[in-house]
């Protein structure tokens, strides 16, 4: 069985959070049922999944899940919480992280996933979706694509991660995450060479896997995805408005 960490942390103010009137988007509601407990769902429905952990603000949380939910209090920024969320968990194996607005998610797409990182001997699995498969199932959806052998991919919000690569791999991503907003010390950080291979969109899925070792000091491996679902998150109004239009109302 594979446990779960859902990320659902207080970020900074938006605009989608200030129009909803929010501290955290994972309590936006989609035909009144707030947007983390989709993700729940899919966990919940899907095979395999065992444990099943939320960071989020203790006493909201604790209000809105069910009992058989680890809550585990948010911390001060998304590295924190990661590790906040492992310690409480305790995951023995592979274990999904996820982020909690991607209310799309489905059972489906989650097993799939899994069944793709077999036989698990990576330490960090991330699924990719080709930008075709995307705008098939959400056409006009604007993301974020990177091109890889003359096909474009944009990121999913699921990972499988070896907890056993998480002592060397922590202080690596708190450092990389603290240079996030600055593009000239982050460029630094990922190499001139490689950067310009990914500007000029010549960069190959085992360029990417070996540069995140680098960065990391762990193996990790790109999956391709299928599902659309597992990627499209919900940062900004339009893509709320998306969700309710296409999401069924609980009931």
């Amino acid at each position: 069985m594979t446990d779960v960490l859902i990320m659902a942390g207080t970020a900074s103010p938006s605009t989608l959070t200030e129009e909803e009137g929010v501290k955290n988007k994972a309590f936006i509601k989609i035909h009144g049922k707030d947007m983390f407990a989709y993700v729940l769902q899919a966990f919940r429905t899907a095979k395999g999944i065992g444990r099943i952990a939320v960071v989020a603000p203790a006493a909201e949380m604790r209000a809105r899940a069910e009992e058989d939910i680890l809550i585990v209090p948010e911390g001060d920024s998304l590295v924190d919480n990661l590790k906040k969320g492992c310690l409480a968990l305790e995951p023995g194996e592979h274990f999904l992280v996820c982020s909690s607005d991607v209310p799309f998610l489905t059972a489906e797409a989650v097993e799939d996933f899994l069944a793709a990182c077999h036989p698990y001997d990576y330490d960090f699995y991330y699924p990719i979706v080709s930008r075709a498969d995307n705008e098939r199932r959400f056409p006009g959806v604007k993301r974020t694509y990177v091109k890889i052998k003359n096909a474009e991919y944009t990121g999913g919000n699921l990972f499988l991660v070896n907890p056993r690569c998480l002592p060397a791999a922590l202080p690596r991503l708190e450092k990389f995450y603290a240079l996030r907003k600055n593009p000239l010390r982050l460029a630094g950080t990922l190499g001139l060479f490689f950067v310009l291979k990914l500007l000029l969109k010549k960069v190959t899925i085992r360029e990417l896997e070996e540069r995140f070792a680098a960065l990391f000091a762990i193996k990790g491996k790109a999956v391709i995805s299928a599902y659309p679902e597992i990627g499209t998150d919900i940062d900004k109004p339009s893509d709320l408005a998306l969700a309710r239009q296409l999401l069924k109302p609980a009931g």
